[in-house]
């Protein structure tokens, strides 16, 4: 998969996703530091990459519609341990816009993925 890592994603998750083999670039990399959210879709969009954030205002889907973006993976796990994070990053079937919470994957439809119970 091919990543945009919003700049408040830790670098761990980053070097992460690269370790399982995904085509990761962060927002700080591509030069675009401090920039705004309609210019990180803007990016994502023209290179087709999947939005990795933990900024919340990317699962707005009025202001950015699933449909015209190439993907988002919200991740919301508090505490944003990395061993939760890396755990529920190695599991994800990827739909077009994906909540990572500490209860249970979302997205339009649930699925039940349980960090709790995980083996």
């Amino acid at each position: 998969m091919r990543f945009l890592a919003d700049e408040n994603i830790f670098p761990a998750v980053i070097t992460h996703l690269r370790k399982l083999d995904h085509d990761v670039v962060s927002i700080q990399e591509a030069g675009f530091s401090q920039t705004t959210d309609d210019k990180i879709v803007e990016i994502a969009t023209k290179e087709e990459r999947t939005i990795v954030t933990f900024d919340k205002h990317f699962g707005d889907i009025l202001r950015y519609p699933p449909r015209n973006l190439s993907g988002v993976i919200l991740i919301r796990i508090h505490p944003p341990l990395l061993e939760d994070i890396f755990h529920a990053l190695n599991n994800l079937g990827l739909p077009t816009l994906l909540c990572i919470t500490s209860v249970r994957f979302r997205y339009f439809y649930q699925l039940n993925y349980d960090l709790e119970h995980r083996v």
